[in-house]
């Protein structure tokens, strides 16, 4: 593969890849953030939370995961077997979704997030920010 020059950019799903990267890092480094492993955050209804996503984020979702059906909205379809099927290929609020620190975690979720609304500005990708399930109906 040929080397890429400063002025070229990456792909709309590259520069995605390399925003989560960060944000994963850093969550990482931060020992309030843990994630207990317990489904919660993909149990919507249960846990009294949605989950919005850009439409990049859609997309990469469905491009890592496939695309499952979408079910009811009270889970996440790559729910399985009470673990990510997705793990890839999962939204920035998923990756900032923590059982021990929603709160320190929101910061850390707007400002990607501000980034991800920037990387669908400069690369002329409509920007939808809407419940995983409207995504699903809208494609």
């Amino acid at each position: 593969m040929a080397a890429r020059s400063q002025g070229e950019a990456l792909r709309p799903a590259d520069a995605l890849r390399s925003i989560y990267a960060r944000v994963d890092a850093e969550t990482a480094a931060r020992a309030s953030f843990r994630c207990e492993l317990s489904g919660r955050c993909c149990r919507f209804r249960e846990s009294g939370h949605e989950l919005y996503v850009t439409t990049l984020e859609f997309e990469e979702m469905v491009a890592r995961g496939g695309r499952p059906a979408p079910g009811d909205g009270s889970t996440c379809p790559w729910l399985r077997n009470g673990l990510c099927a997705n793990r890839d290929g999962r939204a920035l609020a998923c990756r900032t979704y923590f059982c021990s620190d929603e709160g320190g975690a929101a910061e850390v979720t707007e400002r990607y997030h501000r980034e991800i609304r920037r990387l669908h500005e400069e690369r002329g990708v409509p920007y939808a920010y809407k419940p995983l399930h409207a995504h699903f109906d809208d494609s």
